[in-house]
């Protein structure tokens, strides 16, 4: 029973045992698939990662594709928008070019139908020469100057007196032909010039006509004593048809010797040394550092005036003076004798003595001096321009009535104030007159230039803009007794410029005057202490103008006194240096130079013009 119980028990174990192996079984079983199931979860959650992290790579792609999109299409309408205003404005480009179009063809055909209009004119002829009225000596032969011109081209010209041809020309189609055609009439009587022109068309022109009255010679109002008298009094009458200025009544030129021609140079030399604008010559010189002061200004002046010439004019007594030749004067004579017919009209219809009479300022009187002589300039080129001188050349030969090469060793601001009227007025007249022709020259005599600024800058006369007045107080007071005013004067920026460049280089000079608007200076002296004191106030276009001036001014002094400026508590700038003071003091647009012997005196001087608020 007992080994029953234990062989069930045994069994039951076994049993037991069997369910747990096979328990265990199922269980290994089950966990590996499991296992399995779990990699092939872990796989495919690997796999659908990646598919994950694709999709977003691909969205972010999209994304960025979608911006791009967005900015190329913002871009495309902005494109779109600027071509839409190019196009506005190049239709307007086309609408503005269209009118100028119209208005081209409007301009053109007008002038094609003024161009048919003066190409329909007949031709132009003229007699310059003798003019009508003219009286004549018996044997004396004349020029007869005459001048046609068509824009179709001259093909012939002729001339008759009383009717009968004395001379045809065949031009050869020139649009402008000038002659001369010499006349000596045979008898005493009344003469009609007529010439007449033909163009290549056909068509004559109306008939110039000059009538001229022929004498026995002890009947006519001027002899023949010179081999240039009848040609000079041609020459007037040309200028004077020229430069559309009448020849006045009872002055004509007279044919003297050499040797009254320079007694009369001489004489015009003194009379000059002894006018108002030289007369202080020397007192300016020593107050500007110019000359020496013991520099003879008369010396320099008749050395000027002692040269060969052929002809002289002289305004102190209205005098046109001949040099007597035995041969017929040359081409450079000839244009000599222009020049001084130019002066000639230009005192007796507008007036010269102005310039020696004192009237004018140093800085006026040099401009109308540039003026009458850029005026000679133009005309004595417009008179070779127009053939009536057998001279051909590129530079008007100097026929001035002074002598420059006696300048050479004269004091350079000097020399340079003498020279400024020729070397810088014809290019002022010029300007004039290609602006205006005669009438504008006319215009600048009743008008005159006031200032070398204005010759150097044609356009501040142009635009009416002129020196500036300025003022001095009475000095005597602040110098006290033994002083006394002996002038008063306007450098002017070219004197200015002459008085800088003595000590500044040309850069500097150029930039230092630069803006000048006007001046005057005063010197007082002291015939006791044989003394000067000089005052020169400076107005400036501009407060930089002024600022500039003061910049460089002060080389001027430390060169000359060797020695450096001392500020000064009137905020100037004082040197010192042989026995004398320089002061410059600037206030805006003003500048003040004084110079003298005594620094108080000077500051005295300064606070007078320059007072302090």
């Amino acid at each position: 029973m007992k080994t029953t119980s234990q062989t069930g028990l045994l069994l039951t174990l076994f049993m037991l045992l069997l369910v747990l192996l096979a328990a265990f079984v199922f269980l290994f079983q089950g966990r590996q698939a499991v296992v399995e199931q779990r990699d092939a979860l872990e796989t495919e959650t690997a796999d659908l990662q990646q598919d994950l992290a694709q999709t977003e790579l691909d969205l972010a792609a999209a994304e960025a594709t979608r911006a791009l999109t967005v900015d190329a299409l913002a871009t495309a309408e902005s494109n779109a928008v600027l071509l839409d205003g190019e196009l506005v404005r190049s239709q307007q480009e086309v609408d503005a070019l269209t009118e100028q179009l119209d208005a081209a063809s409007q301009t053109i055909t007008t002038l094609e139908d003024q161009q048919e209009a003066v190409l329909a004119q007949p031709p132009e002829v003229a007699i310059l020469s003798p003019v009508s009225g003219r009286l004549l000596s018996l044997g004396e032969s004349v020029n007869i100057v005459l001048v046609a011109t068509d824009p179709k081209g001259v093909t012939s010209v002729n001339l008759a007196i009383n009717e009968e041809p004395v001379e045809t020309y065949l031009p050869g189609n020139e649009t402008l032909f000038t002659a001369v055609a010499p006349w000596e009439p045979a008898e005493p009587n009344e003469y009609v010039i007529k010439l007449t022109a033909v163009n290549s068309e056909g068509i004559t022109s109306r008939t110039a006509t000059v009538t001229v009255t022929v004498a026995l010679s002890d009947a006519a109002n001027r002899p023949v004593t010179s081999a240039n008298a009848a040609l000079s009094e041609d020459i007037g009458e040309l200028v004077s048809g020229l430069r559309q200025l009448p020849l006045p009544d009872g002055v004509s030129a007279q044919v003297v010797s050499g040797t009254v021609l320079r007694q009369a140079q001489e004489a015009h030399a003194l009379a000059l040394a002894e006018s108002a604008p030289w007369s202080q010559a020397g007192l300016v010189g020593q107050a500007f550092d110019f000359a020496p002061t013991a520099y003879a200004y008369a010396d320099l002046l008749q050395a000027i005036h002692s040269s060969s010439t052929a002809a002289l004019y002289q305004p102190l007594t209205d005098e046109l003076l001949l040099l007597e030749q035995d041969n017929a004067p040359n081409a450079v004579t000839q244009l000599g004798y222009v020049r001084q017919m130019v002066h000639l009209l230009q005192d007796q219809n507008f007036g010269l003595d102005v310039l020696t009479t004192g009237e004018l300022t140093i800085d006026a009187a040099l401009a109308l001096a540039a003026l009458s002589e850029g005026e000679a300039t133009v005309v004595q080129e417009n008179f070779l321009t127009a053939r009536y001188l057998p001279l051909a050349t590129a530079v008007i030969p100097e026929t001035y009535a002074i002598d420059t090469t006696a300048l050479q060793d004269a004091p350079v601001p000097i020399a340079n104030r003498l020279l400024f009227p020729y070397e810088f007025g014809d290019e002022f007249a010029r300007l004039l007159y290609d602006e205006g022709s005669y009438p504008a020259l006319d215009e600048a005599w009743a008008n005159p230039p006031q200032s070398t600024e204005q010759i150097l800058h044609p356009e501040k006369y142009i635009a009416d803009e002129g020196p500036s007045l300025v003022t001095l107080p009475d000095l005597q007071p602040v110098l006290g007794s033994g002083w006394a005013l002996a002038e008063e004067n306007v450098l002017g920026e070219f004197m200015l410029g002459q008085y800088l460049a003595q000590q500044l280089n040309e850069s500097q000079v150029a930039t230092a005057v630069s803006g000048w608007g006007g001046d005057r200076f005063v010197i007082y002296t002291n015939e006791t202490e044989g003394t000067f004191v000089l005052a020169l106030h400076m107005v400036w276009d501009t407060a930089d103008d002024s600022t500039e001036f003061a910049a460089l001014y002060p080389n001027y002094p430390t060169r000359l006194l060797g020695s450096s400026g001392e500020l000064q508590t009137n905020g100037g700038e004082c040197w010192e240096g042989n026995g004398e003071f320089i002061c410059l003091n600037q206030s805006q647009q003003n500048t003040l130079i004084v110079r003298g012997p005594d620094l108080a005196q000077l500051l005295d001087v300064v606070a007078a013009i320059f007072p302090t608020e």
